[in-house]
């Protein structure tokens, strides 16, 4: 009778085991992405929050939520998939071939923006499945946003602009200076590319490599000044209706 009891018990843990491995993703409960452990928060206020955004090779972070405006400026790039919640992970596509020749140094990624988080909120995980780690600093602003505030004259055109946020792009030489443009409000300033810069103004803030940023105000006058011996490239990143 013992031996037939523990054939019993062994098939059940057999036969429990495959379903508990088949629990679907959509069973992780998401979490707001401040609270995504890969989305570190670095800096919260009621109406501004950064986060430095950091996927390693191979990991996935968990299912988390946006809302709110949000953009994302590009430190180090790697290939991703991203899974929305209740979806399925997207098909595999092919590698990228491997090149046959040394390449050009790549310039800094463009900025982008996830502003519609505000009217189309989404819940989603993203799988580093390149190489390289996957790296962003996300600028959220939590205001509605101001289409009525344009930033003070400017020689440079903007990268991007909306209701929530205007950016612009120094590019600035060796030994060289550039002016941060002004704007009512909030400025986060944040440097792209290998360097030593310095934000000079009422306060005075080092940037020392790709993700070191700063927040001024921005109706006040700041220059970058490249202290290194190779052309930098920082944004300026007015953040409409933040204080």
């Amino acid at each position: 009778m013992r031996a037939a009891s523990l054939v019993f018990g062994v098939w059940m843990v057999a036969a429990v085991a495959p379903a508990a491995a088949q629990t679907p993703p959509t069973a992780e409960k998401p979490v707001p992405v401040f609270e995504e452990p890969r989305h570190h928060l670095v800096l919260d206020t009621p109406s501004l929050r950064i986060l430095d955004i950091q996927i390693p090779p191979g990991d996935t972070t968990l299912f988390h939520m946006h809302n709110s405006a949000m953009i994302y400026v590009p430190i180090s790039s790697s290939r991703t998939r991203n899974q929305n919640l209740g979806e399925d992970w997207p098909a595999p596509t092919a590698a990228p071939p491997a090149p046959t020749a040394p390449a050009a140094p790549a310039r800094p990624g463009r900025i982008n923006g996830g502003a519609n988080y505000v009217e189309k909120p989404q819940t989603h995980r993203v799988n580093n499945i390149g190489t390289t780690l996957f790296r962003l600093i996300g600028i959220a602003n939590m205001t509605p946003g101001d289409a009525t505030a344009p930033a003070a004259a400017s020689p440079v055109k903007p990268e991007m602009e909306n209701r929530w946020y205007r950016v612009e792009r120094l590019v600035i030489a060796p030994g060289a200076s550039a002016p941060v443009p002004t704007f009512a409000g909030t400025i986060v300033v944040v440097m792209q590319t290998n360097g030593t810069a310095a934000l000079d103004g009422k306060v005075w803030h080092p940037l020392n490599g790709p993700g070191d940023f700063a927040r001024i105000d921005g109706t006040l006058p700041y220059v970058v000044h490249n202290r290194g011996t190779a052309e930098i490239e920082v944004v300026a990143v007015a953040v409409k209706g933040a204080k």
